[in-house]
């Protein structure tokens, strides 16, 4: 069977997905060769033979982009707006999604706050569903990139092959005095690290190095203003996704003096991490197994 890396998902390829949910009138799926959509009821009738790197793109229905109409009225703060939403959503005439929209039309603002909305809610779909096929399609797809600044609207999580001056520093002042600390960062020479940017500020990274076929993190670190948003689940949840596209088996995972969080994450996955562990190993797949992505946390 041949073998494919799934698409880089540009706004090109997701534009082209949420396209060929919503139209309604023809079938589609997504070639993961080329990241292109291609309908098997065109194949048909052209005699084409279809491609073997073909997958089923997420499933939309009528009543899913209702709900859609729903929530984002839900959120509506015009309330006279909002009223008129309500009228247009209880009609039982045919038409609803036409006159929706058409209420909308007569503010620009208003309709392209329902096109933000709409897309925003189908990418995150679209983003699980990805995170899901690449899950139970282990034994026919080789690898993916996942492009993570798709996950958070004022983030973008970068891949470091090597470590700025941002994480170099992290480093230096996890070390402090500590010839010990030192030592041990020391000995990492090809380390890699996730770095968590607003615009071009790195706000948090997560620091480790490839040993084997275990990743050992080096250090982890959110900027204090920017704590309790989820960033770091975001960092780490990526992290993992991503040493197990690379076939890492384990992580060994440091305890700092402000991890106490982290431990009880540990606690509730069951991983055997008992108060006064300094460290944690896990295997990845298991933990990916056990755990949601955390996206849909952030952009649903």
């Amino acid at each position: 069977m041949s073998r494919f890396r799934l698409p880089i998902f540009t706004a090109e390829t997701l534009s082209q997905i949420i396209w060929g949910m919503e139209n309604q009138d023809m079938d589609y799926m997504l070639n993961i060769k080329d990241g292109t959509l291609y309908s098997p009821d065109l194949s048909m009738e052209t005699g084409e033979e279809p491609p073997q790197s073909l997958v089923d793109i997420p499933s939309w229905s009528s009543s899913d982009g209702y709900q859609l109409m729903v929530s984002f009225t839900n959120s509506c703060k015009d309330p006279k707006l909002k009223e008129r939403l309500v009228r247009e959503l209880n009609s039982k005439s045919h038409g609803v999604f036409r006159r929706f929209r058409d209420v909308l039309s007569e503010d620009s603002q208003a309709l392209q706050s329902w096109y933000d909305f709409k897309d925003a809610k189908m990418r995150a779909h679209i983003i699980s569903w990805y995170r899901e096929h690449f899950r139970s399609s282990r034994d026919d797809i080789e690898d993916d990139e996942l492009y993570g600044g798709e996950l958070l609207s004022e983030f973008e999580v970068k891949h470091l092959e090597s470590l700025d001056s941002y994480c170099t520093a992290l480093l230096e002042n996890e070390a402090g005095e500590d010839p010990l600390k030192r030592k041990i960062f020391g000995a990492f020479t090809n380390r890699e690290a996730y770095e968590i940017c607003e615009g071009d500020d790195p706000k948090g990274a997560l620091v480790f190095e490839i040993v084997d076929n275990m990743a050992c993190v080096l250090m982890y670190n959110i900027e204090e203003k920017y704590r309790c948003q989820g960033l770091f689940n975001l960092l780490f949840d990526l992290f993992n996704r991503d040493m197990e596209r690379r076939q890492i088996e384990r992580v060994a995972m440091p305890f700092g003096p402000r991890s106490a969080f982290l431990k009880g994450v540990f606690a509730e996955h069951d991983t055997g991490v008992s108060e006064g562990e300094s460290y944690a190993v896990y295997r990845v797949h298991e933990w990916n197994n056990g755990t949601f992505s955390s996206e849909t946390a952030f952009v649903l």
